[in-house]
């Protein structure tokens, strides 16, 4: 019998080539706002996600041990590898932080003076349900979506460091 990280892995496989960055939350209601708006995250992606690697169930099982007191529900990012690198470059030529590529609208000051940034809902696959091992995928996931192909040249704020 899989654990619950062995069987998260075993569903993220089914997803080839993607980065996948895992994020908890205990309500329902929170989970139905990023799949059909997006997620909002402070600063960097990597302070409200965990990236990990579906080859590795023992680090799915690590995560979901570590992030249980966060909630029940882990919102599953999927970004296809071809376009999270599309990202990175759009980011090196620009100078820019990487989220400000990733986000889909202009950057804002939070309650904590930090920018928070939106990712699509089209790229987050959907959810797993720790208490009953349920996998739902995003019904507004798209494999194909790249955020800089959706954005006309230069519409970007770069004066996101301005308060």
């Amino acid at each position: 019998m899989k654990n619950k990280g062995e069987l998260l892995a075993s569903i993220l496989k089914n997803f080839k080539d993607c980065c996948f960055f895992l994020h908890n939350t205990k309500e329902f209601d929170v989970v139905e706002n990023i799949m059909n708006e997006g997620f909002i995250f402070e600063r960097q992606l990597a302070h409200s996600t965990d990236r990990v690697n579906p080859n590795e169930a023992i680090e799915i099982s690590y995560f979901l041990v570590q992030r249980k007191d966060y909630g029940s529900f882990t919102v599953i990012i999927a970004i296809p590898k071809v376009i999270y690198e599309s990202y990175t470059g759009v980011s090196n030529n620009k100078d820019v932080c990487i989220e400000e590529v990733l986000t889909v609208t202009d950057p804002y000051w939070g309650d904590n003076d930090e920018l928070m940034y939106t990712l699509s809902p089209k790229h987050i696959l959907g959810y797993f349900n720790i208490k009953t091992s349920e996998f739902y995928q995003n019904r507004n996931w798209d494999p194909f979506f790249n955020n800089c192909q959706s954005k006309s040249a230069g519409k970007k704020s770069m004066n996101i460091g301005i308060k």
